[in-house]
């Protein structure tokens, strides 16, 4: 039963989490939609000057800013969501408890894409981020963030 317990618990922290990302991201909109212009316009990208990937201005940034955004909206709601989903079956059977798992996995999933997928992949390799302060620093957050998820998923994939 705590297995059960700490599973919900801990999908309901990492949506919190998500959630408090996106939330900071839209009270601080200027400077959220500035930091990911900044690391796809390829400015002072001095350590590497030549790239694989092409700059990316305005209007462009906006869009991909406002889809981080939604991606980490909903890994935030789906995370929240599995875990009341969690918490609700924590007294079910082995293969109710294995089916309320579907949605915290889901948003975990989601999490890694957009911590790996986006910023990692995209933002760290593609647009070789870490070359600025601004880059490295969201770099290193979105690799503790996706470290979460992935942890987070091999825990919710244990079987009771």
């Amino acid at each position: 039963m705590l297995d059960r317990q700490l599973k919900a618990l801990f999908a309901a922290l990492l949506g919190l989490m998500a959630l408090f990302y996106v939330i900071q991201n839209i009270i601080n909109l200027e400077q959220a939609t500035g930091a990911i212009a900044y690391v796809l316009s390829l400015a002072d990208a001095n350590s590497y000057p030549k790239n694989l990937l092409p700059p990316v201005g305005p209007p462009l940034s906006t869009i991909i800013a406002w889809f981080v955004f939604l991606c980490e909206a909903a890994t935030g709601v789906l995370l929240l969501l599995g875990g009341w989903r969690l918490w609700g079956a924590r007294g079910a059977d082995a293969v109710g408890f294995e089916s309320a798992k579907a949605t915290a996995k889901l948003g975990a999933g989601l999490a890694v894409f957009t911590w790996f997928g986006l910023f990692a992949t995209f933002g760290a390799a593609g647009y070789q981020m870490w070359q600025t302060a601004t880059g490295a620093s969201s770099m290193n957050g979105a690799f503790q963030f996706c470290t979460f998820a992935l942890l987070l998923l091999v825990y919710l994939n244990q079987k009771d």
